[in-house]
């Protein structure tokens, strides 16, 4: 035990008289977080109240024109331009970035839609020996109905089917209503008037919408603040790989390592007493970094973290984090024997698990081969769990299995290291 104390001792001292040192390991990431969130808030916010640019030429004043438009403006995803330009330049306004999406309505679209579904609807009346005759068929419309659609140069391929599926979605109502009007027009034939009636049809399938959420507390939005604390409090405990490998370089390199171990006890109780006092370190990290989210960020104008209403989770997560960053420093600063390579190899390493991890960019959106890779990266592990409890309102049951992976990386780490130690004595 005085073996154990002693080491923690020795490494708290060590830190602790390093002043640059601690500076760099507490005050870095609180920069770092502030820094981010403020960089990251105009695109959330730009994303989370997206308005799409769309510029609109209708030249059809007749039903499917008006149904389009009304479409597009209640759909309140479309920030719409009306203009009355020529279809070049409404053309060369979209390919020059002006808008997203550019849509012509034709000045006969409404004309043009009644003599198709007039000529289809007697046509097949005709096949079936309902119409009076062949000569009652209305003829083919000379024309195709073609409404024209620009798409700007870098416009994503889902996102022009997601846009064209929502167009569809406006045209396809009405054209179904004016079949219905036309095969009534056609089969109300006897010369008696009909009664005035409103054939409007109903949606048939409709999607009801609901909330997964179970009380007001867990309605929260994925803002800059609620991902970047989290997300850089992650990365800047995991920094402290290079501190810590470092320090076990050093021990080698000057002969206290060697000191120690004359010392009764064995190599588990030397590495348990460094583990803990990082570890004591990270959590100092952790608590400071959350601060500025609750208390700081809010100054400067951006939302106040959120932190949920289990803090067991958080303290679970949090060392579960840290025992994986102290881990893998053990690891890093046993397999590497100068300065150069362990602080290269850490802080590289690092910044590739923490790309992987959605530190920078969300899981989400990455391709799916590289989401897949984001599976064995402990810093995504960290992440979830952190969003498990900020966002979704998660308890200490719905963290466990993240917390679990990343008791058993660091178990992974330090026996491997164990190993490798050995394997050089």
């Amino acid at each position: 035990m005085l073996r154990l104390t002693s080491t923690i001792r020795k490494e708290l001292l060590i830190l602790f008289r390093d002043r640059g040192g601690l500076a760099i390991l507490f005050l870095m990431p609180m920069a770092m977080i502030t820094i981010m969130a403020l960089i990251q808030d105009a695109p959330f916010r730009d994303y989370q109240e997206l308005k799409i640019p769309l510029l609109l030429s209708n030249k059809d004043t007749s039903t499917l024109g008006r149904t389009i438009e009304e479409g597009l403006k209640t759909s309140k995803i479309f920030e719409i331009t009306k203009t009355d330009k020529t279809d070049h330049e409404l053309k060369q306004s979209v390919k020059g970035g002006d808008y997203e999406i550019g849509i012509i309505i034709p000045e006969n679209a409404t004309a043009l839609m009644n003599e198709k579904v007039g000529h289809f609807v007697t046509e097949k009346l005709s096949a079936a020996g309902l119409g009076d005759s062949a000569n009652s068929l209305v003829a083919a419309p000379s024309e195709d109905l073609d409404l024209i659609i620009f798409f700007a140069p870098d416009t994503k391929k889902s996102f022009k089917v997601s846009i064209l599926s929502t167009l569809k979605q406006f045209t396809s109502k009405i054209e179904t209503q004016t079949l219905l009007d036309y095969f009534t027009k056609e089969l109300n034939q006897d010369g008696l008037e009909q009664p005035k009636t409103e054939n409007k049809i109903d949606d048939l399938v409709n999607f009801k919408e609901v909330n997964t959420v179970e009380s007001p507390e867990e309605t929260l939005l994925l803002n800059s603040v609620q991902h970047n604390v989290p997300a850089w409090t992650i990365f800047g405990m995991f920094f402290i790989v290079i501190s810590m490998a470092g320090s076990l370089i050093k021990e080698r390199d000057d002969g206290s390592y060697t000191r120690v171990l004359t010392m009764p006890g064995s190599y588990a109780t030397v590495m348990l007493g460094k583990i803990t006092a990082y570890l004591f370190i990270c959590m100092i990290q952790c608590v400071l970094m959350l601060m500025v989210g609750i208390y700081l960020l809010p100054l400067l104008g951006l939302p106040s973290l959120v932190i949920g209403n289990s803090v067991i989770a958080i303290a679970v997560v949090a060392f579960s984090c840290g025992l994986a960053a102290t881990g893998y420093g053990i690891l890093v600063g046993t397999l590497f024997t100068t300065h150069q390579q362990s602080s290269t190899f850490g802080a590289v390493s690092i910044v590739i698990l923490a790309a992987l991890g959605g530190i920078w960019v969300p899981v989400y959106v990455m391709p799916d081969s590289i989401r897949m890779l984001s599976e064995i990266s402990p810093l995504y592990w960290s992440l979830s769990a952190f969003h498990k409890i900020f966002i979704g309102g998660g308890k200490l049951l719905d963290v466990l299995p993240y917390a679990g992976k990343l008791i058993l990386f660091f178990l992974a780490t330090i026996g491997i290291a164990w190993v490798f130690n050995r394997s050089k004595k």
